[in-house]
C-alpha cells in the first residue's frame, strides 16, 4: 500500500497517516520539571545565604507567678506517654532544642533541676491542590501515595512548622510559663526552621504576650538569632 502524499500543514479528513497525538501529557511533564526547577532553587538557595524565618506566636504566664529569670535556670525534659514510646524521635527533638534554650538561659541538668520543659514539635506539608495532610509530621515523610496528575503533585509544597513548649516547677509541677509558634513557608530542612521557631516561642520568656506576636528569626550558619 503506498502512503498518500498529505500536504502540510493541512491535513486532509480521514487520513490515518496523519492524525496527531495528544500533548497534555508532556505539557505536564514541562510544567512537573518546572516546579521541580524551583524548588532547587531554594532549596539551593537556603544552604548558603541568611533566611528570616517569620513566625506567630502566643505566650502565657501563669496568673499568680512572678517573672523567674534568674540564669542559670536549671531543667530537664519531660515526656508525655506517647513521646516516651517513639524515644528516638524525642531524642532528635530534644536534641535540636537545648542549643536553643541555652541561648535563653537555660541549662539543661536533670540532677538539679528547677524546671521541667514538656516540649513538642511537629512538621506538616501541603499539598497546594489538596489542603494540609495531618499525616506528616517530624521526621515521617512519605508515608503515602498519591493519585494526582504528575504536574500537580510536583508543585512546591507548603510547610507548616509548630512548636509548644510548657516550663513548670519541678517541685510542685505548677505551670510557669505556655508558649506555642508557627510558621508557614517553602523551607523543608526541619532542623534549621524548628530551632528557628522554638527560638521565637522563647522570646517573650518569662513574661508572655497572649496577643499574637509575629517574632522573626535569622537562620546563621551557627544557628538561629532574634532579629531586634
Amino acid at each position: 500500500m503506498t502512503r498518500p502524499n498529505c500536504p502540510r500543514p493541512t491535513r486532509p479528513a480521514g487520513c490515518s497517516w496523519c492524525s496527531s497525538k495528544p500533548v497534555s501529557s508532556s505539557v505536564g511533564l514541562r510544567r512537573a520539571w518546572g516546579w521541580a526547577s524551583v524548588a532547587l532553587v531554594l532549596l539551593l538557595s537556603a544552604c548558603g545565604t541568611t533566611r528570616l524565618i517569620d513566625s506567630e506566636v502566643r505566650s502565657f504566664r501563669a496568673a499568680g507567678t512572678g517573672p523567674v529569670n534568674d540564669a542559670p535556670l536549671h531543667y530537664r525534659f519531660e515526656r508525655l506517654p506517647s513521646q516516651q514510646a517513639n524515644t528516638s524521635v524525642q531524642d532528635q527533638i530534644e536534641a535540636l532544642a537545648a542549643p536553643v534554650l541555652a541561648q535563653r538561659g537555660f541549662v539543661l541538668d536533670a540532677s538539679a533541676a528547677r524546671f521541667t520543659l514538656e516540649l513538642r514539635m511537629s512538621l506538616d506539608t501541603v499539598n497546594r491542590t489538596g489542603g494540609w495532610r495531618a499525616d506528616h509530621h517530624f521526621f515521617s515523610f512519605g508515608t503515602g501515595l498519591w493519585s494526582e496528575p504528575l504536574a500537580l503533585t510536583m508543585q512546591p509544597p507548603l510547610y507548616r512548622y509548630t512548636v509548644q513548649l510548657l516550663l513548670r516547677d519541678a517541685a510542685d509541677k505548677t505551670v510557669v510559663f505556655e508558649s506555642s509558634a508557627q510558621h508557614e513557608g517553602p523551607w523543608s530542612d526541619r532542623d534549621k526552621v524548628l530551632p528557628a521557631v522554638l527560638l521565637a516561642a522563647l522570646r517573650d520568656y518569662p513574661n508572655g504576650t497572649e496577643n499574637t506576636q509575629r517574632v522573626l528569626v535569622d537562620v546563621l550558619p551557627d544557628g538561629p538569632r532574634l532579629r531586634p
